[in-house]
């Protein structure tokens, strides 16, 4: 019997609702039973992360630790968090964590490599506070790539407002944001831009529906890492 996924969730709320969704339609299952337990912890109380790592804001740590010790203490097998800037607590997480916490950006950056191995250039569209951690750069220049972002000016006048409107729920107004910060990423020779934050998948659905292949979303790599994690665990109990 497969154990409980933990998800660290609410950072946002529908991040979480559209991992748990991807997680739903990628499972390889005939029956209910056949898919992962999931326990979800919601919290979106959580202070806001990219407001804290630029020094305007309080610590999600306390709050991220509550949710890792609560999915222990219920008996989890793994944990996953559908947020990437949260990340930049991952060690404090994991080291929190009598479980593995699975890492968004690794399985990201895994993601990249099977469906472009030939890409030179790879773009990352992210939050603000992921990008100046520099999280998607290191690993991915780590694998020899090249990384194209945002410069700071559209950051501030098209990622970050496209992600506050994702936020209020004006996906559409979003759009043609997203669209423009790809294409500047496109213009500096990405060949393949990483979704590096779970909402901009949500507000980019369409064009990467139109062009899958361009993209790769955060959450559905995390979905993927899941997937396999509890797959090698099964066949672990079957031997």
């Amino acid at each position: 019997m497969t154990g409980f996924l933990g998800v660290l969730g609410g950072m946002g709320p529908l991040a979480t609702a559209d991992f748990l969704h991807k997680l739903g339609k990628k499972t390889p299952a005939d029956i209910d039973q056949e898919h992962i337990p999931i326990l979800l912890y919601g919290d979106c109380t959580t202070p806001d992360r990219t407001a804290n790592i630029i020094g305007d804001g309080p610590s999600p740590l306390p709050k991220l630790l509550e949710g890792i010790r609560f999915l222990n203490k219920s008996g989890v097998e793994a944990i996953c968090i559908p947020c990437n800037s949260a990340h930049r607590w991952f060690e404090d997480m994991q080291a929190a964590s009598d479980v593995p916490v699975i890492h968004i950006v690794r399985a990201s950056a895994q993601q990249v490599q099977s469906q472009r191995p030939d890409a030179k250039t790879i773009g990352v569209l992210s939050t603000f506070g992921t990008h100046r951690m520099g999280m998607y750069r290191d690993t991915l220049q780590g694998m020899g790539y090249v990384v194209a972002t945002p410069t700071d000016h559209e950051f501030e006048t098209l990622v970050s407002p496209a992600i506050a409107m994702n936020k209020a729920n004006k996906w559409t107004e979003a759009e043609p944001f997203y669209e423009q910060a790809a294409a500047k990423l496109v213009e500096r020779g990405a060949e393949i831009i990483v979704l590096g934050c779970t909402e901009i998948p949500v507000g980019m659905e369409r064009q990467v529906r139109a062009n899958p292949s361009q993209f790769v979303d955060s959450n559905d790599a995390l979905v993927d890492a899941v997937i396999a994690f509890f797959a090698e665990r099964r066949r672990q109990a079957a031997a």
